[in-house]
């Protein structure tokens, strides 16, 4: 997700996606209204967080 949608972080979201033989093939941009693309990035956010507790453990 880093990059998309206004998310700096390196952090893994569900999102809709083609895939092949080979895995993701490429991600579907969908767009979004102003509330959702910051939901995600909130999402985004506390995925981070997480992530970085995990790391300090």
């Amino acid at each position: 997700m880093q990059g998309m949608y206004g998310i700096a972080e390196e952090v893994y979201l569900s999102l809709p996606c083609v895939l092949n033989g080979g895995g993701v093939a490429s991600v579907v941009r969908v767009s979004l209204s102003h509330d959702e693309a910051a939901r995600l990035q909130a999402s985004g956010g506390a995925l981070w967080d997480i992530l970085k507790e995990l790391q300090d453990l």
